[in-house]
């Protein structure tokens, strides 16, 4: 009993019947970046904030997470205030 070798593809994937399908194309995400003028607008809101479940609205609502305004908290108390200091 001989065993059948699976046809040469040239790399492409192949279906059941061996035929060349094509490949898989993976785009890489890019990194969102946000303008300065943005993140204090978003902070100065955040901190606006009273009631309960507010801060969690605003970040639905600009699809945002709590680690972003942790983040931008810890840069505005160091000092960075324009778009070159990254922040």
């Amino acid at each position: 009993m001989r065993a059948e070798r699976a046809p040469n593809t040239g790399g492409h994937a192949a279906d059941d019947e061996g035929q060349r399908t094509a490949p898989e194309v993976v785009v890489k995400p890019t990194r969102r970046r946000f303008p300065a003028e943005y993140r204090l607008r978003i902070l100065e809101e955040a901190d606006r904030c009273t009631r309960p479940g507010e801060v969690g609205r605003l970040l639905r609502r600009e699809g945002l997470y709590s680690s972003h305004l942790s983040a931008w908290r810890k840069t505005r108390i160091g000092g960075c205030r324009n778009s070159q200091d990254r922040f």
